[in-house]
């Protein structure tokens, strides 16, 4: 089943889980959610790492982005380590170059 974490009210990232239990302990996995204090999308952190993180069941439109996201080819055999599949469901920012 397709999950959703939302923060303040705005659908940010899309997930896949078992069932209800598992995408709640995903959305409080703060190891897990680190990634949204360091990516930006207009310039400001997805998450400031204190706002709480809503989790549901996505929208069909929100489940078929994705399932196109991760592509017709997905074996969950051939991918079984990979089962961290994310999509970003908000625009992100370009990584700035350390150069």
């Amino acid at each position: 089943m397709i999950y959703v974490l939302e923060i303040k009210g705005t659908a940010v990232l899309a997930f896949e889980a078992d069932d209800d239990v598992e995408a709640r302990a995903y959305a409080a996995d703060t190891e897990e959610l680190e990634d949204l204090t360091v990516l930006t999308s207009n310039g400001v952190p997805l998450w400031n790492g204190k706002d709480v993180i809503g989790v549901r069941t996505a929208t069909p439109a929100e489940a078929e982005l994705f399932e196109e996201q991760r592509g017709e080819d997905w074996e969950e055999e051939v991918h079984a380590d990979s089962e961290d599949f994310v999509v970003y469901l908000v625009p992100l920012d370009e990584p700035e170059d350390d150069e």
